[in-house]
């Protein structure tokens, strides 16, 4: 609940959701996000030394990937998720570097690296085609050659099943929240509005997260306009082949032998 005579203050995607979104997100199962992902790589045959997690967030699958063994190094476009992830990081896995970083231009974020991943349908974030075309080849610019690039996205029929008109509320320590979410199918939009109290005087936010929600033949034309070679698509956290009938497409890309860029 809003408190009393406070004034909703609008922010940017995740500048008030960060302070909470680990509780927010408490759900999902990390573990088994970065197992899938370990084993991606044994079906390719790969094993990565060093990994770029993009779109990181506060960082948890990053630190679950890191304790698979892997040297991670974190990249997310919201500075105040990434404060937090370097907060975890200090107790759980120093060694991770945590930078912000626009997935479009990821010019010094480090690298070359022999992987990267981008997960939690990140990549609906951006919203045209041109978008996805410069995401791409800015990964593939950071990757050594024959490198392999996972991503995932959320498709229309999830949209459409579970997140079309959605309404929910939830009290956690020191804050109160309430999501709606809904679908713009004419415009194929995935639209999330987080309004924020915290604590019974403190600050009142809102913030609205867009999404768009592709074809799959549009990602699959991006990925043919890009230098990476696709491996495969798959129905989400399985090896079946995956297309708008799956709520969540995963897909695998191998960079070139020899860097095109």
């Amino acid at each position: 609940m809003k408190p009393s005579g406070a004034e909703t203050v609008e922010r940017e995607p995740y500048e008030g959701l960060a302070a909470i979104y680990d509780y927010v997100m408490r759900h999902v199962d990390y573990e088994g996000w970065a197992a899938y992902v370990r084993r991606i790589f044994q079906r390719f045959d790969q094993e990565p030394e060093r990994m770029v997690d993009l779109a990181c967030g506060t960082g948890t699958l990053t630190i679950e990937l890191n304790a698979l063994g892997y040297h991670l190094a974190g990249v997310d476009g919201s500075a105040a998720m990434v404060e937090v992830a370097r907060g975890k990081a200090k107790s759980k896995a120093g060694e991770i570097d945590f930078r912000t970083g626009d997935l479009r231009s990821l010019e010094g974020v480090g690298g070359p690296f022999d992987a990267a991943v981008c997960l939690y349908d990140s990549f609906n974030y951006l919203l045209t085609a041109a978008d996805v075309e410069t995401a791409l080849l800015a990964v593939c610019r950071i990757l050594n050659p024959s490198s392999l690039f996972v991503f995932d996205v959320c498709t229309e029929r999830n949209s459409l099943v579970h997140f079309s008109n959605l309404h929910d509320a939830e009290e956690g320590p020191g804050f109160v929240y309430t999501r709606h979410s809904y679908y713009d199918k004419k415009r194929r939009l995935q639209f999330n509005s987080f309004d924020i109290s915290l604590g019974e005087e403190g600050e009142h936010v809102r913030e609205t997260h867009s999404q768009r929600i592709y074809p799959h033949s549009d990602l699959l034309t991006c990925i043919e306009a890009s230098p990476f070679e696709l491996l495969g698509t798959y129905d989400g956290f399985t090896f079946n082949r995956g297309s708008d009938d799956s709520d969540r497409v995963h897909f695998v890309l191998r960079s070139p032998e020899r860097s095109s860029a």
